[in-house]
């Protein structure tokens, strides 16, 4: 403990060396959820300079999801005879003053742990089983393996989304001028260091992808101020105990079997494209979507009212932090969310308020 004492104090010795030679503001963002997690719970956005600014992004799979699928998720668990499963962050999202953990339709909800939860709960029963299926990368290969192996009466109501376009559209998008990234360590640990370069080669923003224990992001923060002061724009792979250069090629193989490419809808980014991973033609017959389409014949969206104020989407875009939202800490706490950021516990608005003590 007191050798992994000194080293943080090192480099943050090394941040404030290097953040002093740099004369203006550094905003560097975190691309996940469990990163933010860490800086907030670690104290280090109170150890950073006065020039660096440790602003949260739209690594919350859960938060950047629409509205409509909400409405969707709601109408077919009303409408359906059947069994759904969701993780339980997702049965709190809040809908015009509901969550799925409210509806009381002909559907009945089970929260589950896992893909493979749901898969084991179809096998024994007759009822249909639809699997609310959200996430990035990290848990898009555990749905495709399950639709590879599944029982009749399983199906999926597919929200997952590729990361990777999205940090061209919040690089496009954004109000803020975004300096450097802390890229996602689950992400990266299935599509490796690669597709990052992509993302490099167009914005010219230095991006390291980081562990998520205190030391690998104070780590990761003095190695992005490093390039920044040499003009250097590259992807480093600070965590290379996990993450591999060509990635989990095994993981990579399975989202190629069972998925395509689509554009979609992400809650304050807009449509991004290529960023669905839409059901392959030989498995669209798992898409509840499709498999219960006379379900949604009648489903019309509504806005919700309650979320006009909410700026959720704001705080995805990084054009603002948690506590800029009026709503924040006042009608929006995690007991009564407005917005899905003060659901999750990857929601930087959730995480905020945890924490809302503190001084930021």
């Amino acid at each position: 403990m007191v050798g992994m004492e000194r080293d943080a104090e090192l480099w943050i010795g090394k941040i404030k060396e290097l953040a002093s030679e740099i004369d203006r503001e550094i905003a560097i963002l975190t691309l996940c959820g469990t990163h933010e997690n860490t800086v907030a719970r670690a104290g280090i956005r109170s150890l950073m300079p006065e020039n660096v600014k440790l602003v949260p992004g739209p690594g919350c799979p859960v938060c950047v999801i629409v509205d409509e699928e909400i409405a969707k998720f709601m109408h077919f668990l009303e409408n359906v005879d059947s069994i759904v499963t969701c993780f339980g962050d997702v049965a709190k999202l809040p809908y015009r003053g509901r969550s799925l953990k409210s509806v009381n339709g002909k559907g009945k909800l089970h929260v589950v742990y896992s893909v493979f939860d749901a898969l084991k709960l179809a096998e024994k029963v007759s009822k249909p089983v639809v699997h609310l299926a959200i996430g990035f990368e990290t848990t898009m290969p555990s749905t495709a393996l399950a639709l590879l192996d599944a029982p009749e009466n399983f199906y999926v109501l597919n929200a997952h989304r590729f990361f990777i376009p999205a940090i061209s559209a919040l690089l496009s998008r954004t109000a803020r001028r975004v300096d450097a990234l802390i890229n996602p360590g689950h992400v990266s640990a299935i599509v490796g260091v690669i597709p990052y370069r992509e993302v490099v080669k167009k914005f010219q923003v230095p991006q390291v992808i980081s562990g998520f224990e205190p030391l690998d992001v104070v780590e990761s923060i003095a190695l992005l101020l490093e390039m920044l002061k040499e003009g250097k724009a590259e992807v480093i792979n600070q965590y290379h105990r996990v993450v591999k250069e060509e990635g989990n090629e095994e993981a990579l193989k399975l989202l190629d079997q069972v998925f395509t490419r689509d554009d979609v809808e992400w809650r304050g980014l807009r449509v991004i494209e290529k960023s669905k991973p839409a059901l392959k033609k030989e498995f669209e017959e798992k898409d509840a979507e499709k498999a219960f389409e006379d379900v949604f014949d009648d489903f019309e969206f509504e806005e919700d009212e309650r979320k006009k104020a909410c700026r959720c989407g704001d705080v995805l875009l990084a054009n603002i932090t948690p506590h800029e939202c009026p709503l924040f800490g006042k009608v929006c706490a995690p007991s009564n969310p407005i917005g899905p950021c003060m659901v999750s516990i990857e929601g930087a608005c959730n995480i905020w308020y945890g924490l809302a003590s503190r001084k930021w």
